[in-house]
């Protein structure tokens, strides 16, 4: 989703400059808001209600994540583009030919082909590039909000946090495969792969507890999800993958639509005078109303044209990967520019 992520404007004053010489900690929005919906940390009682709860509560949780969690936090991008006037003035070109692209191509190869097995294939491997880059932008969030920006410091805690995802990601991908030679070379590479994330909150440790606290809780509860998730695989536990996965993109689209939330309503997009503005300054509303129309919609329409449901998803899936890697990224200032040419 995002390397480096575009916060909220905030007027620059007196206590403005003292936060940034005594670096505290804080949060995006509010301990309660972040914890939940950041955070995500009531992960582990999903776990507690998929298990007990049997394949009835394993089924009702998945209803609920794909059609009016995953589903809307993927189209929601759409309207974070076309419906951003100063966006398209700016990168309307790029979105549209993005777009053209995408919607033809997924058209071309499903008409051709009659098939979405290779789509899905991409899909896979897109997604999972995505799941590390999003995961790895919101702890860059968080870490900006204290002094340390030290490059190596911070090409070390990109890396190691992504790579950490993508393995977990190919783990699962490679245990319900069963290839059994690559099977067996990951097993033995497993427990040292949890090293990553013990090296990552590692360094968010050393930089600071008190002034990053809040980041060092988004970061243990997500890399515990997947340490989790990477035991289960180790462990051949079929059941605790399904519902850790199931987990994982619950927190994945929650925390997204978090971030969304947070940037719609910061106060720089409250004051615009246009659509955008007017939609942040009544985002609650909008929110609920959408995400109730596209989950109700998405599910009738898979109820009755299966095909056709799932390559719009399919569509709907590349925009928000590829618009994701643009819209999110802070613009590179003049000085920094210069300074690299």
């Amino acid at each position: 989703m995002m390397a480096t992520v575009v916060a909220p404007a905030r007027t620059v004053t007196a206590s403005t400059t003292v936060e940034r010489s005594q670096p505290t900690a804080r949060f995006l929005v509010s301990p309660v808001f972040d914890l939940l919906f950041v955070c995500n940390l009531y992960w582990p009682l999903l776990l507690l209600i998929d298990g007990w709860g049997g394949l009835r509560a394993h089924e009702t949780l998945l209803f609920w994540q794909v059609f009016f969690v995953t589903t809307p936090h993927r189209w929601i991008t759409l309207f974070l583009v076309f419906g951003d006037g100063e966006k398209l003035h700016r990168s309307g070109r790029l979105f549209a030919g993005l777009a053209v692209l995408i919607v033809g191509s997924v058209s071309l190869l499903w008409l051709s082909t009659g098939s979405l097995l290779c789509l899905m294939a991409v899909d896979y491997l897109w997604n999972a590039w995505h799941f590390a880059a999003q995961h790895h932008g919101i702890y860059r969030i968080y870490s900006r909000q204290n002094s340390d920006s030290r490059r190596y410091r911070i090409f070390a805690e990109k890396w190691l946090f992504r790579v950490f995802i993508l393995y977990v990601i190919a783990r699962v991908a490679g245990w319900s495969w069963q290839y059994e030679r690559l099977t067996q070379l990951a097993h033995s590479c497993d427990m040292w792969m949890l090293l990553l994330p013990l090296a990552v909150v590692g360094l968010q440790i050393e930089r600071g507890f008190k002034r990053g606290w809040p980041g060092l809780i988004y970061t243990a509860s997500v890399l515990s999800l997947f340490s989790a998730m990477l035991l289960a695989v180790h462990f051949n536990s079929k059941q605790m993958v399904l519902q850790l996965a199931l987990a994982s993109a619950l927190f994945h689209a929650v925390e997204y639509l978090a971030i969304v939330s947070w940037s719609m309503n910061s106060k720089k997009t409250t004051e615009r005078r246009d659509l955008f503005g007017h939609v942040g300054s009544r985002w609650l509303g909008y929110l609920v109303v959408f995400v109730v129309l596209i989950g109700a919609s998405a599910w009738m329409l898979e109820q009755g044209a299966f095909k056709i449901w799932a390559a719009v998803n399919l569509m709907a899936a590349f925009l928000h990967y590829s618009f994701d890697g643009i819209i999110w990224k802070k613009p590179r200032s003049k000085t920094a520019r210069e300074a690299t040419s």
